[in-house]
């Protein structure tokens, strides 16, 4: 439950510090004072969005503290799941700054506002006059026969479960769209890849192909000088390597003189030894060349078909087109495994789709067993309340495909009237049947499910005489299972607080603030007199104040 409230530089309120109990706690005060302003405070710990126009100081951040005591709430899982500190007294806190950024804290550890909400909306539950609106949305009506089943839980799991099959659906329809542009592309890439294979090339064959055309160019040419040169060195006589045999000789009859020439002719022998492996080599490579036109016009064919593909496909090099192919060769394995993926995300698709349909399926039937009970439950309480000839009934119409709250649409169709012919509540009934038709369903509610806190913001209005003290009643009767914080004009009502703060405006150095205080049991008498009477407070309002306190 709520133990405290702080709230600083918010809108009209400068610094306010207020504690709650247990029970049932009334808060009053004259039109214009601020109520709403408290609500839209603690709606901020709540989760709800601000901007700088929450500001009274532009210059300063307004932060606003809630304490709640969570001892009997099972609520360790959420702390262990977020890696917060757990604490049976945990602090709910949001900041916001003079630019208008906010943040969030559970007992000081920053979390987003999204796991604020889901932290706090199993702490408060807040219903205001105007969620009167609420009747005109399916996904409100849905909830009050979940949260009336105890089917929170169930139907969280099936929409968790059909936000799977919406992703899964959405990744099997990209999936489809992408083998459609494949298949657009694919006989294309098979082309590109099947002529490159087909050319059987090899990283460097351009080169190579270059030089045998090169040599085939200047076959007769070459062949000639190898000829003449392997004739010069050993053939024809006189030939080099001769004549150097004939040197060596000299220098071998010389070296009986002087062993010096024994070193020329060694140094001799070696030149000999190198020109006779040129003279071979010569000879070979010379017998080796040959005159081949019909070579060359093959190899020239080559060079133009390499030169054919590097131009077509804009590359340089012969690594370039492999390359090409094999990026090829990849994308059509790729397109393969999409059909894979296709068929494997169909199947998935598939399977969660039942899992949805029979979730849904399972809820829609769950909802309306439980409806009827809860038709009868809630015109009970608007028996209760006064509404004698009240009639209501939950009207249940399927879906044609599962929706956020499964493959059901519903309606309420009341009737405040003897007679009158039920119809939607939002076209029937008046402000004041809204709002009590409202209490009886939280009541309902508030018995069927524990939700530690309940804040009633001006639920009553609309209501007054016999019916006030029947709402003031069934109020009563609510806080005993849980804390209740009311905001009220009924005095009915504030009677029946076990504590009542009265907020009020007050004007400091020119500025006016919002400010608020608990009532001691002569000014609760009072206040609940001056809203009976008026300002003037006549003895017979105060002597009907205090036996409403004591009633």
């Amino acid at each position: 439950m709520l133990r405290s409230l702080q709230i600083e530089n918010y809108a009209l309120i400068r610094s306010l510090n207020i504690t709650f109990d247990e029970g049932f706690t009334v808060i009053t005060g004259e039109t214009g004072a601020g109520k709403s302003i408290m609500l839209g405070a603690l709606s901020l710990i709540l989760g709800s969005r601000a901007d700088t126009s929450v500001l009274f100081d532009k210059s300063r951040k307004c932060f606003v503290e809630g304490r709640f005591d969570l001892s009997k709430l099972a609520l360790q899982p959420f702390f262990e799941e977020h890696d917060i500190d757990y604490d049976e007294e945990t602090i709910l806190r949001r900041e916001v700054n003079e630019k208008g950024k906010s943040r969030a804290f559970i007992n000081d550890t920053p979390v987003t506002l999204q796991t604020l909400r889901e932290l706090a909306v199993q702490l408060v539950d807040i219903h205001s006059q105007h969620h009167i609106l609420l009747f005109n949305d399916d996904t409100f009506r849905i909830k009050v026969i979940d949260e009336y089943a105890g089917l929170t839980a169930q139907a969280m799991a099936y929409n968790q479960t059909l936000v799977e099959y919406h992703a899964a659906s959405r990744q099997y329809n990209e999936l489809v769209q992408r083998q459609q542009e494949d298949e657009n592309e694919r006989d294309f890439i098979t082309y590109i890849s099947d002529e490159i294979d087909n050319a059987h090339l090899y990283e460097g064959e351009k080169e190579d192909v270059e030089k045998q055309i090169t040599l085939l160019d200047n076959a007769e040419l070459i062949k000639g000088k190898l000829y003449t040169a392997a004739r010069l060195l050993a053939e024809e006589e006189p030939n080099i390597i001769g004549q150097l045999k004939a040197v060596r000789k000299q220098y071998e009859e010389l070296a009986q003189y002087n062993s010096e020439f024994a070193d020329y002719a060694t140094r001799i022998d070696k030149v000999i030894i190198e020109l006779e492996d040129i003279a071979f080599d010569t000879s070979k490579k010379c017998d080796e060349i040959e005159v081949n036109p019909e070579k060359l016009e093959q190899l020239k064919e080559r060079i133009d078909l390499i030169f054919f593909l590097l131009q077509k496909h804009h590359l340089n090099t012969i690594a370039e087109l492999l390359a090409k192919m094999e990026e090829g060769r990849k994308r059509l394995q790729l397109m393969e495994d999409h059909q894979q993926q296709i068929a494997q995300m169909a199947e998935k698709k598939e399977k969660l789709y039942q899992q949805v349909m029979a979730s849904a399926e399972k809820l829609s039937q769950q909802r309306q067993k439980a409806a009827s009970r809860l038709e009868k439950e809630i015109v009970g309480k608007l028996h209760l309340l006064g509404m004698n000839d009240a009639v209501l009934h939950i009207d249940f119409n399927r879906l044609s495909q599962p929706a956020k709250s499964g493959l059901d649409e519903v309606k309420y169709l009341f009737s405040a009237n003897r007679g009158a012919t039920p119809n939607e509540i939002e076209k029937v009934a008046s402000g004041g049947e809204i709002s009590r038709l409202m209490l009886a369903i939280k009541s309902v509610i508030s018995a069927a499910n524990f939700l530690p806190t309940i804040i009633f913001d001006e639920i009553d209005t609309g209501i007054s005489g016999e019916t006030a003290g029947k709402v003031a009643a069934m109020m009563q009767d609510i806080s005993q299972q849980r804390q209740l914080l009311v905001i009220t004009h009924l005095p009915q009502v504030a009677a029946k607080g076990k504590l009542h703060y009265y907020i009020y405006k007050e004007i400091i150095d020119d500025n006016t603030y919002t400010n608020i205080r608990k009532l001691k049991e002569e000014e609760r008498e009072q206040e609940i007199a001056k809203m009976m009477s008026g300002k003037q407070i006549s003895a017979a309002a105060l002597q009907a104040a205090k036996e409403l306190i004591r009633a």
